[in-house]
């Protein structure tokens, strides 16, 4: 006699509604966008540096950049204006990630960065890499969230459309969950609904724009 098969029953999966930046959010707030180099930094407040800050401040010396000393400045204006800076595990990674990689493409003899990061040479670089990280962490308290904290859903959506970096969207996240000023280059997040400081004058042209938090 031949055995009953079980067929399973094959429910639909319910789709959120597709959520885009500046649209389909219950309220919206404007954002402020200030330029670094005029800023008064009030006393106590709450930073979180993305990683090409810490690039700007703490690169690899063959990687020279003029924005350089305007961060450096504003790092030391917000030690002496009592403010606080936050950092957290992924801005570290991807700063140790991308110092390595400036300084692969800086040299000639490994052509794989695989190679490179195995090599006899980058014991400095990791050694030197080492050291900036431990004077981050010096200047820096740590704010790695818990899940909880942290919107998953809400990122995904977002990340869906193909136009954000995932840690960006955490990074946002966690600056509007902490109120805290996000410094940063990158013009990517004047549509996240973030309260920025930059030296970037693109995004500064894009400041008081109007999104959803």
């Amino acid at each position: 006699m031949r055995k009953k098969v079980h067929i399973a029953t094959v429910y639909p999966l319910r789709r959120r509604p597709r959520l885009l930046a500046g649209r389909g959010r219950p309220a919206s707030v404007p954002v402020n966008v200030h330029s670094i180099e005029s800023y008064d930094f009030p006393k106590d407040k709450s930073y979180f540096f993305d990683t090409n800050i810490w690039l700007y401040i703490y690169g690899p010396i063959g990687w020279p950049d003029q924005r350089s000393d305007v961060y450096s400045g504003a790092l030391k204006k917000i030690r002496d204006s009592k403010g606080t800076i936050y950092i957290n595990c992924m801005i570290i990674s991807e700063f140790i990630n991308a110092f390595s990689r400036i300084e692969f493409k800086q040299q000639s003899e490994f052509t794989r960065f695989k190679e490179f990061r195995s090599s006899l040479s980058y014991r400095a670089i990791a050694q030197n890499l080492a050291y900036n990280v431990k004077k981050i962490l010096k200047s820096t308290l740590a704010c790695d969230p818990e899940m909880q904290a942290i919107n998953l859903p809400e990122v995904m959506d977002l990340f869906e459309q193909g136009k954000y970096d995932f840690n960006d969207l955490l990074f946002a996240q966690i600056c509007r969950a902490k109120g805290m000023i996000f410094v940063t280059h990158d013009k990517d997040f004047s549509e996240l609904g973030v309260e920025i400081l930059t030296a970037n004058e693109k995004l500064l042209g894009k400041g008081k724009v109007k999104v959803f938090s």
